[in-house]
């Protein structure tokens, strides 16, 4: 019987101490305290899935951890009169971190996998038309483009996504502009393709690009609600199936999953819409087999477990109510067992 496992990020503002640990299989879901933190709310891990990365604070101080899993060796780097960042990730022996509050771009540099100091912070500068939202720049995600040296940098509150280059320093050599209020906050790259989907919180739509001859060209914008919802909604999280043959966002005030088959010329086309099961999907990840999506449910402080049928993209719920405190982050290891 095979066993998936993973690691869970979270705030800690009530009930929760941290990082926790799941595993589940088709009998049992188990959930437990794994590593005591204040508020790991994005978690990200190496390529060999032998080191745990995640944002954090410290009292008034905040920044970013590693975790080698094998020694349970723990390095930071934190700093005062910061906030935690809200997204991390990593490309050969660099850490990217988006802090969406005070609107940076932080570089640090890795060592054998672990965080060791910053090389570089970009403050970005502007504001968008929604003035409760776009007041200011609010970074939300930075994440290097598989295909090329470029890092794509969502910023929520100047409606872009700005282009950099990056390795000991930051340098913008560009930027996309989105429609006026759309707010970018998440980004899936396609690995195999040079195409991107860029998922806007503030419009619930995924814009699709292509990379050709340096620059990239937009090919499609898919709204991810039912024509029929007229409620709030912001969109939270962006996936594609590890053989990219299907894509899913999670939709927050709708509450929902919203599945889409990528056609072969890897444009979109909406298969359904599901209730995620929860409050407040925040976050959601699929299994490495790609048989499994696991969603976050921030207010209502749960799990949601789906099945996936890879032939035809559909979701089916197989359990939900799954407690665990405040979730935002959920990480898959990719060791099954």
């Amino acid at each position: 019987m095979k066993d998936y496992k993973g690691y869970i990020g979270s705030y800690t503002r009530k009930e929760s101490r941290g990082v926790r640990a799941f595993r589940f299989n088709e009998e049992e879901f188990v959930i437990e305290d794994f590593y005591e933190v204040e508020d790991p709310s994005y978690l990200a891990l190496s390529p060999d899935m032998n080191i745990l990365y995640g944002s954090m604070r410290d009292g008034s101080s905040h920044g970013v951890f590693s975790m080698n899993l094998t020694t349970d060796i723990v390095d930071k780097v934190l700093f005062e009169k910061e906030n935690t960042p809200c997204h991390i990730s990593t490309f050969e022996d660099r850490l990217l971190a988006s802090n969406y509050h005070q609107g940076l771009l932080d570089l640090y540099a890795l060592e054998e996998g672990m965080v060791r100091k910053r090389l570089d912070q970009a403050a970005h500068e502007g504001s968008g038309p929604n003035e409760k939202r776009q007041e200011g720049p609010h970074v939300h995600f930075a994440m290097k483009n598989p295909h090329h040296s470029e890092v794509l940098v969502c910023d929520l509150g100047t409606d872009k996504v700005y282009r950099y280059e990056a390795f000991d320093e930051l340098k913008k050599v560009g930027e996309l502009l989105l429609p006026n209020g759309s707010g970018p906050r998440h980004i899936a790259f396609s690995k195999k393709h040079p195409y991107l989907y860029v998922f806007t919180e503030l419009s619930s739509e995924i814009f699709v690009y292509d990379f050709k001859d340096g620059d990239y060209h937009l090919k499609q914008v898919v709204k991810t609600l039912p024509e029929d919802f007229q409620g709030e909604n912001t969109g939270a999280a962006i996936r594609l199936s590890p053989d990219e043959k299907h894509l899913y966002v999670s939709n927050r005030g709708q509450d929902s999953i919203s599945a889409f088959k990528v056609k072969e010329n890897h444009l979109l086309e909406k298969i359904a819409t599901y209730p995620s099961g929860g409050e407040h999907p925040r976050d959601f990840n699929l299994s490495p087999d790609g048989c499994f999506l696991l969603v976050a449910h921030m207010i209502t402080n749960d799990l949601s477990l789906f099945r996936i049928d890879k032939q035809n993209g559909e979701l089916t719920l197989l359990k939900k109510g799954i407690r665990t405190p405040e979730p935002i982050s959920i990480v898959f290891l990719e060791k099954e067992s």
